[in-house]
């Protein structure tokens, strides 16, 4: 049966193997995809987005066929803020949605570099869904960078503060449902869906554990608006921002126009 959520520490030795295979396969990607042509590279894109749904499916088919797991409403739906992000940021390889983009890039980026950090996985740590939950975080840190290096996506202005607006409402909503699942629907698990019914069991110091609901959250939330002006902060010193139509100008040389770190 399931082993609900299993914290990979520091002092397993999978810990560092799996960390730095994450490292080395994102950089390898990013260095491939820098390396193609223009007129692959959107071949390229769809066939990654197609990797990453027949991921996501795959996943959900394995629970759902292997007679030693119980799939659960409560904790297999795809609910979590990094499993939302790995369909959109899927789906946007497909229709370049600039708003898909910034949604991802913030949220999936800093989810995905923590889940890295340290990893909590929610049902268990079998050998298919540890690879999976590498590879789709290691994904939502990777394709962000491939979609803004190789196709000129940028933020735009204030970028940061709609990405965590529209996060603090969808948490929000979110804790709401874990409610209604775990009242009206009640299982052997809690839902604990973007961990918003109790706090995460990884350790990470943004985490406080003694702190009774919804008071741990409120660390969460500093910590979501300090990482998204640090991302911003690293995104407009590497990559110049040309307002609105940031990717038809990312080409112009002549154009060194850079948006304020915090803006």
């Amino acid at each position: 049966m399931n082993q609900y959520d299993v914290v990979i520490h520091m002092n397993e030795p999978r810990y560092w193997v799996l960390l730095l295979g994450s490292f080395v396969c994102g950089w390898a990607l990013i260095r491939r995809f820098k390396s193609l042509r223009d007129s692959t590279k959107n071949r390229a894109l769809t066939q990654m987005g197609w990797t990453l749904i027949l991921l996501q499916v795959a996943y959900q088919c394995y629970m759902v066929v292997n007679p030693d797991f119980h799939w659960s409403v409560h904790r297999s739906l795809p609910l979590h803020f990094c499993g939302i992000n790995i369909w959109l940021m899927a789906i946007n390889c497909f229709c370049r949605n600039r708003a898909l983009y910034l949604f991802t890039s913030f949220l999936g980026t800093i989810g995905g570099f923590h889940a890295i950090l340290t990893p909590q996985l929610t049902v268990g740590d079998d050998l298919p869904l540890l690879i999976h939950f590498y590879v789709n975080h290691a994904a939502l840190i990777v394709v962000p960078i491939i979609m803004t290096q190789s196709f000129h996506f940028r933020f735009q202005k204030w970028g940061w503060m709609y990405a965590y607006l529209i996060a603090a409402g969808i948490s929000t909503v979110m804790a709401g449902l874990n409610q209604v699942l775990n009242t009206c629907f009640p299982g052997e698990v809690l839902a604990n869906y973007m961990y918003m019914t109790e706090p995460p069991k990884a350790d990470n110091p943004f985490v406080f554990r003694d702190l009774a609901w919804p008071w741990y959250v409120l660390p969460l939330h500093a910590a979501l608006i300090l990482h998204s002006l640090f991302l911003n902060l690293i995104y407009r010193w590497t990559f110049p921002a040309f307002g609105p139509q940031a990717e038809a100008l990312a080409d112009a040389k002549n154009l060194e126009l850079r948006l304020s770190w915090f803006q």
